[in-house]
């Protein structure tokens, strides 16, 4: 964006809007100076949700977090809290099923592939049954509009995510889901070994924060 730009969506708010096959019509919207990724209902990237994710970024101890595993990249919000805002230097691999999503990441918010950000196009459920890493932090940020999809709920997605989580991880979980579907998420969580704490955020999305104690 440009500083023209920048000073003219104060005025002028412009939006693009960009067909997905798995998410509709995604729109890219300049108001105030600022860029943000949303879909019909929902904030995608840069604005609620990354305050919302923020939110639990600092509830976090990150000091020991060398690694990072996103399932869910958006417009990358999540990347830019945690390097820009956060100061993390480790690395980050980010899931994202959409491709046109992982596109304008790197079009629209300079969130591209590099040594330290691994963006790898797959479904989250499959990424997590086949890949044989472990991460000191997994952030799980997955919608289709304003859904959770059923399979990110149920217990053996977390069974997998449980694995994928390192002997002293924590793990992050947005939603915007029914308590008794919650309760069972944490129920899960706390078979798995994870102390788990909920955060209720903006009025909207309830977090799940679970971490493993240290041996």
């Amino acid at each position: 964006m440009t500083l023209t730009q920048k000073l003219l969506s104060y005025l002028f708010p412009t939006t693009r809007k960009i067909p997905s096959a798995y998410n509709g019509i995604l729109e890219v919207t300049v108001f105030q100076g600022r860029k943000v990724l949303d879909s019909a209902n929902a904030n995608y990237s840069y604005g609620s949700l990354q305050r919302i994710l923020r939110t639990a970024l600092l509830q976090l101890d990150l000091a020991a977090v060398r690694t990072v595993l996103l399932l869910g990249l958006g417009g990358g919000s999540v990347v830019a809290t945690l390097r820009a805002e956060l100061g993390f230097r480790g690395h980050i691999t980010a899931v994202e099923l959409d491709p046109v999503v992982i596109r304008l990441a790197a079009e629209e918010f300079g969130i591209a592939a590099s040594d330290e950000l691994r963006i790898v196009h797959d479904d989250a459920l499959d990424f997590v049954r086949t890949d044989p890493g472990r991460y000191d932090l997994v952030i799980v940020d997955l919608f289709i509009d304003t859904t959770v999809p059923a399979g990110f709920m149920a217990a053996p997605f977390w069974r997998l995510v449980g694995q994928r989580t390192a002997a002293a991880g924590q793990v992050v979980f947005n939603a915007m889901a029914a308590p008794a579907a919650l309760r069972s998420v944490r129920g899960e969580l706390g078979q798995l070994g994870f102390a788990v704490r909920e955060l209720a955020v903006e009025g909207t999305n309830t977090l799940l924060l679970a971490s493993r104690p240290a041996a």
